[in-house]
């Protein structure tokens, strides 16, 4: 997959990865959509005016910001199986 689209609005950044440009063609994707107020930079310092960055910089941030969500996601739905294998 490779990144098809990035959308910045005034408060949220809207990224689509797929394995086809054209969407009828895709047969694997992933949308996501975060916002510009919890995206940080490297630094660890907040995103601020997506303005004043380079396109790679704000996408690099709405990627880590959606690392760290599916990140969370996965270390609960382990916890949770090892808590079933008892």
């Amino acid at each position: 997959m490779k990144l098809i689209a990035t959308t910045i609005t005034e408060t949220a950044v809207r990224m689509r990865f797929a394995d086809a440009e054209d969407e009828t063609r895709a047969t694997k994707w992933i949308d996501f959509q975060v916002p510009l107020d919890g995206l940080k930079l490297p630094s660890d310092t907040g995103l601020g005016d997506p303005e004043t960055h380079f396109l790679a910089t704000v996408r690099q941030a709405a990627l880590r910001y959606a690392r760290d969500i599916i990140g969370d996601e996965t270390r609960r739905l382990a916890s949770l199986r090892d808590q079933m294998r008892g």
